[in-house]
């Protein structure tokens, strides 16, 4: 799994922070997941992992790169 930073409002990270104390999530990071997955399946109507991976193969402008081959790339190290 990657990890990614995100800057959240302090009054939203109180919240989900509740939601851990009350039992309905386990942590931050799957607050997050579940709110993207809630937002690619309202706004694409994408249900299933292999519907969003075909969403994004027919909608990609240029093929999927390697990360380290994008940062050696901007580092102009290739």
């Amino acid at each position: 799994m990657t990890s990614i930073s995100v800057s959240i409002d302090e009054e939203l990270v109180e919240w989900i922070d509740q939601m851990i104390k009350d039992g309905i999530i386990n942590s931050r990071s799957e607050a997050i997941r579940g709110g993207i997955y809630a937002y690619i399946k309202e706004k694409l109507g994408i249900k299933t992992r292999k519907e969003l991976k075909k969403y994004l193969q027919e909608h990609q402008k240029e093929p999927f790169q390697d990360g380290v081959e994008v940062i050696r790339s901007v580092r102009g190290e290739e």
